[in-house]
């Protein structure tokens, strides 16, 4: 075995080097005119995978009759990579993992009887190379194979894994054209070949480059699919596949029908099997996190299967089953991690059943901007400039000029025939544009959401959207309700600002009073009442928790819904933040001086400081519907994670600060700081979630809600490694290329 493993770091270090200093074209016709044909063409299906695709294009350079590129409309600069090294790009839109690749086998203009499948993220070594040449130089009618199968040497955070059950790992790449296609099934495809199959005994090599950002958010896709699918054979009774696979292939896909459905525990079992029988524990830390990273994701089948088939899932769960992988179009995804609020299209007739259309007052005007609004400066003001400096607050910046609204769009008066925006929801809502506060709602593809808050918000004189270029109706929906919308674009160079600090500073607000609310977050008429007395100077602390602070801003509780229930326990209970303030005497921190997390341009855990005191505390609460499925959860934390690596590295340092005997928010921040330092993080947040704070007083969904803040915390620590060490490679390449320079 120490063959390979030298060969393969030898392949490693010259594909690196290739791959980032080439600059001319690697097909089968550069500088190689008179060398034999290989007899073989390679397809590569790809989408935004310009970090990997250089190092799958070099290890095929020279060899290949043809390189074939299809790509899913990437937006990144793939094509432009692909053609660099002279493969062949065709776009064709996609249609799903067996679907796109058979679409290929049968719509390309293949000329070679023999074909290689080759993702993006892996790379052919030159003993493979060398095999499969032998084979396809041969005479295609005397060989009696019709497909071979390939195994596959996986990475991990930059290390293989020679155990856990994933090493060996073959795939059926190599075949005669027209011998073998992908079977129908929405994940994990395998292809089935007409004829006999053998193996071949070099390697190829697979690591995604793209992070473990890119790795969770394709496994959460992943885990989805592979519910659907199990939930459908199940439904269907149907245990045999569409033919013959691999022993190894077959065998895992056995165990996943007739075992781990059964058995409790199924993360656990998962764990054991591959670091203890499989020997995981032989591939050091990396084989750790490794298996405890897998078992999450059986984790995540095995909840996301009882998701489908739990009440109100139930009938669709029978669609799923009855419904062919053939049949289901896939979702259109901005690569596999969709940015924030990002769903399927849903048709405005979901929105349009309204049966009482009487009016509850006179509808907001959506055709006219909001009005320019200039405040003279006063002693709010130049409270504001120095309690800025006094709090180490950061300056937002000003727009040039004044944010002007979207203009409405065409479609808008339909819509709002439709939907009525003054038919209130019941409850004891003031009246329609009756209380002068302004509602700001930050938004991205926020179709599903976007028309029950705002309807619930209808008694306020201002509703603001702020969007990031939605692609849905969002924008068409909002307006529809009656919102001024306006565009905000970030600056990835800095970071900074972020979408609800922008907006505070810059749009042109009407009212001296902004509620904040996420469009997943739903008003309660009892706060509505609330709030309308603190505008109109009537307020008075009355309830359990109410505080007057300084009369300029105000904690507000929120109720976590999580599988259809009020998570009271997990720490999700009581959850405050300042929501409701005077625009121009407050700001979110910035924790350290991150820029760019990767995790979006909206404000994840930064909070308001006022700059003028201390905030008080209303009684009332509203509600928080965040995760329509689990899904979304995992989505939405796998972008939270990626910010809590970055605050790791700052320290946690921001305008909060973190006290034992603090504000609640000081509190929390201070515990966290704690944990920081303890070592078994994601096990002590389980226990801690679920005893102390009572998780297990909120059910299933109380044990769901831990297990996936125990992921959190183990992903949040893997993230914040990967990056010290992508910070330590890129010190040494610095270093390198410092000491080889000429003095």
């Amino acid at each position: 075995m120490c063959g390979w493993k030298i060969e393969v770091a030898c392949v490693k270090e010259r594909m690196t080097t290739s791959a980032n200093n080439s600059g001319s074209p690697t097909s089968a016709a550069a500088g190689d005119s008179g060398r034999r044909h290989s007899n073989i063409t390679v397809v590569v299906p790809t989408f935004n995978e310009e970090a990997n695709l250089p190092f799958a294009l070099e290890s095929v350079k020279g060899w290949a009759d043809a390189v074939f590129v299809v790509d899913s409309e990437s937006t990144d600069h793939s094509r432009e990579i692909a053609e660099k090294h002279g493969a062949k790009v065709v776009v064709q839109p996609w249609l799903g993992y067996a679907r796109q690749k058979n679409w290929a086998l049968t719509n390309l203009p293949i000329a070679t009887e023999w074909v290689f499948i080759l993702d993006a993220d892996e790379a052919v070594t030159p003993q493979l190379r060398d095999e499969m040449l032998m084979i396809a130089r041969g005479d295609a009618a005397s060989q009696q194979m019709a497909g071979f199968y390939v195994n596959r040497l996986t990475y991990f955070l930059g290390k293989p894994i020679k155990h856990c059950g994933y090493f060996p790992s073959y795939n059926l790449r190599l075949f005669k054209k027209g011998k073998a296609r992908y079977e129908e099934r929405e994940v994990h495809e395998h292809m089935i070949v007409d004829g006999p199959t053998s193996r071949l005994r070099n390697l190829m090599l697979h690591e995604d480059r793209r992070g473990l950002e890119h790795l969770i958010a394709k496994h959460n896709r992943y885990s989805t699919l592979e519910a659907r699918e199990l939930t459908r054979e199940q439904i269907l009774r149907k245990g045999e596949d569409a033919g013959p696979l691999e022993r190894g292939i077959a065998t895992r896909r056995w165990l996943k029908r007739n075992v781990l459905p059964r058995l409790p525990f199924t993360a656990l079992w998962r764990f054991l099997y591959m670091y203890v029988i499989k020997l995981g524990i032989l591939d050091g830390l990396t084989g750790f996190r490794f298996c405890l990273f897998l078992a999450t994701y059986d984790l995540f089948i095995a909840l996301k299967m009882a998701e489908i088939r739990s009440s109100g899932l139930a009938s669709g769960a029978v669609a799923v089953a009855k419904a062919s992988p053939a049949s289901t179009p896939p979702a259109k995804v901005q690569g596999l991690a969709i940015a924030e609020g990002d769903a399927p299209t849903v048709p405005l007739s979901q929105y349009a059943a309204v049966k009482d259309q009487s009016s509850l007052g006179t509808p907001l005007a959506a055709t006219t901007p909001a009005t320019v609004v200039t405040a003279a400066p006063g002693v709010a003001g130049a409270v504001a400039a120095v309690a800025r400096v006094a709090n180490d607050m950061p300056v937002v910046p000003k727009t040039d000029g004044v944010p002007i609204a979207d203009a409405v769009r065409s479609d808008v008066v339909e819509m709002r025939a439709k939907l009525n925006p003054t038919k209130m929801p019941d409850g004891d809502f003031p009246a329609a544009g009756s209380v002068n506060v302004s509602i700001l709602v930050p938004v991205k593809n926020e179709q599903r959401n976007i028309v029950e808050c705002l309807r619930r918000c209808q008694w306020a004189t201002e509703l603001v959207v702020v969007d990031s270029a939605s692609t849905d109706q969002t924008i068409s929906l909002s307006q529809a309700m009656g919102a001024d919308v306006y565009q905000f674009r970030y600056d990835r160079s800095t970071g900074w600002p972020k979408k609800k600090n922008w907006a505070l500073e810059n749009v042109p607000w009407k009212n001296e009073w902004v509620m904040i609310l996420d469009a997943d977050e739903y008003m309660t008429p009892e706060l509505a009442q609330e709030i309308k007395r603190v505008v109109e100077g009537s307020w008075k602390p009355e309830g359990k928790f109410a505080q007057a602070g300084c009369g300029d801003g105000y904690w507000v509780n929120r109720r976590f819904m999580f599988f259809g229930k009020w998570i009271r326990g997990c720490g999700y209970y009581p959850s405050w933040n300042v929501r409701l303030l005077k625009h121009k005497l407050g700001r979110y921190e910035r924790i350290g001086t991150l820029g760019d997390t990767g995790s979006g341009d909206n404000e994840v855990h930064e909070h308001i400081v006022l700059y003028t005191g201390k905030a008080g505390y209303l009684s009332n609460e509203f509600l928080h519907y965040a995760y329509p499925d689990l899904a979304a959860w995992i989505e939405k934390h796998n972008r939270y994670t990626t910010w809590e690596a970055h605050a790791m590295e700052a320290k946690d340092k921001g305008a909060v600060r973190a006290k034992m005997f603090g504000e609640p928010i000081e509190r929390r921040r201070w515990m966290k700081s704690v944990a920081r330092k303890l070592p078994f993080r994601p096990t002590l947040r389980f226990l801690y979630s679920y005893f102390v704070q009572r998780g297990f007083m909120d059910g299933y969904p109380g044990f769901v809600m831990c297990r996936l803040l125990a992921w959190y915390e183990f992903t949040s620590i893997a993230k914040y490694r990967e990056m010290l060490a992508l910070r330590g490679d890129e010190a040494r390449r610095d270093s390198s290329n410092t000491s080889g320079r000429p003095s």
